[in-house]
Order: structure tokens, then sequence, then C-alpha cells
């Protein structure tokens, strides 16, 4: 009876998973949404005050636990190594270039940033340990195990996954020797196929052109350039610019040595209009992100060459990007593409977990997926309970009148808060902590971006959909329980729902099933039923540079200083 905690421990989105004996996930949540701290940099996931609470939830006092992580030994022992030499002190640090180096980042910025994992892997377990003695006053604690960091990706991703045998490609910014690797999903077992080698980064490449737009990859800005490139235009200068950090020899991607990269974003920058830093530049995001779709094809591949397969399960950090996934069913002998909710570092916290239980339980196989996203917090009503003495504008709806009555709000050109059930895992919000809104009129995407969201106005918004009508509203239409690709709007359908048509004609769908998300089905279904239209629009639950919200306080405090017109959390109505 071994529960097992999985900590993901990068320097950046760091997250727990807690499974149990069965291998089923009880658990898992990213740290950014505890602390409300945009991707949590430099934070520990485990937290002693946290763990204690979620222990006593979820694990009974007489169990053993486990702990496992995402970064391997060989690895950390390298780390520790460079740690002892001394390359981690700020002396050291001095030393180091400010400028650009062949890994597309900073020389001292990379090195910072090795550093910082080097002590997350140092804290690793740490706060669960204190948080088991907090809990129960002792910690049956087997032992911490650690596991490569992409083999922690393609475990979760491939497990999660309704695949038995599958291709696996990881693509993100870095792992233990390179930034890729790929794996062979046979029978429900992991199979290491490849692992590049080199600092060559197809994350890293993104994160530059984020940079050089006018945006921040440190902040996670990457989103920018993927709702941006839309509004671009192909400048082939800016292409033949691009281009020259890198070549593909086969299926071989090589990136240009550090000189040249430099010379590269200086010639950029140079380039780089004057407004670009207050509406960013439209036509490199464009490039930038055609560039990147040219290196991944590369990668997929080599992937199909070596594991041929008609199911492709990709992950990593470069699988959040929508745009491209969209485009991949249909190519390189792959019918089907499953990326699962959480495919950056977050999800490594369910990889290590269940490599893990695997290592203990060898007969033990994943149970068919795609696994829940509903895996997270669930929000106390108890501050509405009390508010109910005070404010008039609030209610409690009978549970059969929360789909309907919100549903006619929404008719009515209604802003929405819209917290039910246990958060989502992952960055997308896909029901549960969402901001809803009718699509049909032309400019709902704008007032929502101006009186709510507080963001750029050419971000765009997602449509959730009934599964079983979007075979008629989108193209080629393929299942997306997790909001992970964008598709065609047939052009029938585009004018009747323009707030979540995206300027290149497509949208980063939801498939909404009841089986998946009875009342987000049922919500959709009676706005379906009032409009004829089996969408509405949806977007994450927060304002710009904020993480997704956590507790009731939040989603209140963002309801009385934003232009939401109500808030529905759980069975309670709030409205203006």
């Amino acid at each position: 009876m071994t529960y097992t905690i999985g900590l993901a421990t990068t320097f950046h989105d760091p997250a727990i998973a807690i499974i149990g004996p069965d291998g089923e996930v009880l658990f898992a949540e990213a740290t950014e949404r505890y602390l409300q701290f945009k991707r949590a940099p430099n934070c520990e996931p485990d937290t002693a005050p946290r763990m204690e609470s979620l222990l006593k939830r979820y694990i009974p006092a007489d169990a053993q636990v486990a702990i496992a992580t995402s970064w391997g030994e060989d690895f950390t022992g390298f780390l520790d190594q460079m740690s002892r030499a001394g390359s981690f002190s700020l002396d050291a640090l001095l030393k180091l270039s400010p400028e650009l180096n062949r890994s597309l980042v900073p020389e001292r910025t990379e090195r910072a940033l090795i550093a910082s994992l080097h002590q997350g892997q140092q804290r690793a377990g740490i706060g669960t340990l204190l948080g088991l003695d907090r809990a129960f006053g002792k910690a049956n604690v087997t032992g911490l195990t650690r596991f490569g960091h992409h083999l922690s990706h393609a475990a979760y991703a491939c497990w999660s996954s309704p695949f038995t045998d599958a291709a696996c490609l990881v693509v993100d910014g870095m792992g233990e020797t390179g930034a890729s690797a790929i794996f062979a999903l046979e029978g429900g077992r992991i199979r290491e196929v490849k692992r590049h080698r080199g600092r060559e980064s197809i994350g890293f490449y993104f994160g530059l052109v984020t940079d050089l737009a006018g945006f921040d990859q440190a902040k996670g800005e990457e989103w920018k350039i993927m709702g941006l490139a839309p509004y671009g235009r192909t400048d082939e200068r800016l292409m033949a610019l691009l281009r020259r950090l890198y070549t593909i020899e086969g299926h071989r991607l090589s990136f240009a040595k550090a000189d040249v990269v430099r010379a590269v974003a200086a010639e950029i920058l140079s380039l780089r209009p004057a407004d670009a830093l207050d509406s960013g530049w439209a036509d490199l995001a464009r490039c930038g992100q055609d560039v990147f779709a040219e290196m991944m094809e590369a990668l997929l591949g080599e992937t199909a060459a070596l594991v041929p397969s008609p199911n492709l399960v990709l992950a990593g950090g470069c699988a959040l990007n929508s745009s491209f996934n969209g485009r991949i069913a249909g190519r390189h002998g792959f019918a089907e593409v499953f990326v699962p909710s959480a495919p950056a570092d977050d999800g490594n916290a369910i990889g290590a977990a269940w490599l893990s239980h695997a290592q203990r339980n060898p007969a033990w196989r994943a149970p068919k997926g795609p696994l829940s996203p509903y895996l997270g917090s669930t929000v106390s009503t108890e501050a509405l309970e009390r508010m109910q003495a005070w404010e008039p504008r609030l209610r409690r709806l009978a549970p059969d009148e929360v789909a309907p009555v919100t549903a006619k709000l929404l008719t009515e050109g209604k802003l929405i808060g819209w917290v039910q059930g246990r958060a989502e895992f992952g960055p997308r919000a896909l029901g549960n902590r969402s901001i809803i809104a009718d699509p049909r009129p032309a400019d709902a995407k704008d007032i929502l971006n101006a009186k709510v969201k507080y963001r750029e106005a050419f971000r765009p918004f997602a449509p959730s959909i009934l599964a079983e009508q979007a075979p008629n509203w989108f193209e080629n239409y393929q299942d997306a329980p997790y909001m992970e690709r964008t598709l065609t709007w047939k052009q029938a359908v585009r004018a009747r729902v323009p707030a979540v048509v995206h300027e290149d004609a497509t949208g980063r769908l939801q498939s909404v099933t009841a089986q998946r998300n009875p009342r987000y089905h049922a919500l959709i279904a009676a706005f379906h039923a009032l409009t004829g239209v089996p969408v509405i629009l949806n977007t994450s639950f927060n304002i710009m540079g904020k993480p997704i919200l956590h507790s009731a306080e939040d989603a209140i405090l963002m309801f009385y200083t934003s232009g939401l017109d109500a808030l529905v959390i759980e069975d309670w109505l709030l409205v203006k």
C-alpha cells in the first residue's frame, strides 16, 4: 500500500502529483495555482504547509510514501560536480557573457538556469518529508527516486493517451543531454529510441523569437507569438535571417555557432518597428512560427522513420504550440495525434510518479486514456455562505438551474466567471476555471480583452464546442479534449461565431462531452437550445500576468475589480 508523490522540479512550472497504490492519479496541480505566482520560477512544489493539507486529504496516516522527481541520477550528479567546482557561484556567473550563445540564450542566463535547476534537485522531497511530520507525526518514506527528464515527459504523455502503441516525440527547451528525444510505446511499455545530444533547442529558439518580437519568454509570453502570427505576413528577409540559425541535413537539426546567432539577433533587432514593444511584431511572429514548423517537421520525419506508427504522442513544452499541433494528423504517416493537458514540465510530476509506481509494479499498465484533466483543487464556498448575510445580489441555485440560468445570461451578453469542481491540470481552462461569453457578437473578443483580461487586442479566445456537433463546424475535425490544437472553421459557420474565429479562420477548440465534464456540457447544450449555436467562448479565469485562480476569494476579488457581469461558483450565482 505505497502512495507516490511526484515532483516536477525544473526552475519553472513546478508541480506536484499524488498517485494511489493502484496507479490512479489522485491529485495533480501546478505550484503557480497555490502560490498565485505565474509559473512559480525557482519555487519548490512541495512546501511543508501545502503538503500537510494534501497528505491528510489523500493519504492514510499509516501508508508508505515513495517520492519521485524528474531529473535523472547521472545528470543531478553532474550538477553536484559543477556546484562543487564553484560553477554556480556569483563570482563564476559574473565572469560569463550576457550575450547570446549557441543555445540561443545569453551565456550567463543559461548557467543561472542550470544553477537554479541544481538547487531544485537539492531541495526535492524535503517539503514532503516535513509535511508528513506535520500531518502524521512520522514519515514512512521509502526514498527518493530520480527519473530522466524526457522519460518523465514520455511516461506522462504516453500513459495518459488512448494508445497502447505509438511513436512519442518530446521537444522542449532542455533535457539531460539535449532538447528532444524519441520513444516507442509498445504494448503499454515505453522504450527510448533516440536521445538527441547537444545544445540545439527548438524551445529556446521560440523563446528567442518571443524576445525579439518585443515580448518576454521569462514571463511565458510565447503564447503571444502564436496569437499574433496570423496577423503577420511572410517577410522573406526575416525568413532568411531566421533560417541562418539552423540547418537540416536529412533528419538532423543543427544550430549555428554563437557568432552567427548574435549577428542574426542584432540584424533582426535593427529591423524591429518602433511600436513593437506596445503592439508586438506580427511579421516576425508569423515568420518565427513558420520556421518553428520547419524544425518540427524535421523531427517528426525522423520520429516516423524510427518508429513507424499511425499514432503519435507529442510532449514537452513545444507541444503547447497548438497552431502547429492541428497540422500534424495525416502527415508522416500519423493518423492520430495525442497531446496531454500538461505537456510542459508540470506534467512531469505525474510522469515521475507513474515511473516510480511502474518500477515497483512491473505488471501495471495505465488505464486507457485520455486522462481526465480535472485533477486539481476544489474551491470552498464558505466565503459565499458568509456573503449571503450582506450581499443581496448573491443567491444559491438548485443544481438543475445552474446550466439554464447561466446560458440565459450568456445570451444577454453577460461576461461570466465560471468555477466548478476540480481545477484543470495544465495551462488551459477547460470549463472548470473559465471566463465564458457568447461567441456571436463580433465585438465580444475586444470587450473581454479590454474589460476583464486587460491584455492585447490581438489575443484570441477559444471555442468550447459540443463534441457531437463539432464535425459540422470544423473542417477535418479531430477530437480535442484539452484545447491542444487549432482546426479550421468551416466557411459556412464562421460568421455565426466571429468572437472565436481567429484571423486565419482557425479556432483552438475544446471538444466537450457529457462524460468528460457533465455540467459544462449541460451549459453548452442549454446555450445551444436557446441560440442554435453549440459553442461558447472560453478563456482562463485570470487577468494578464496572473495564474488561473485558486480559491473562491480569488474569483470574488476579480469579479469586483473587473468587468465581469456575473460569477457562478458551484451552485452560487453573484451578479452586478
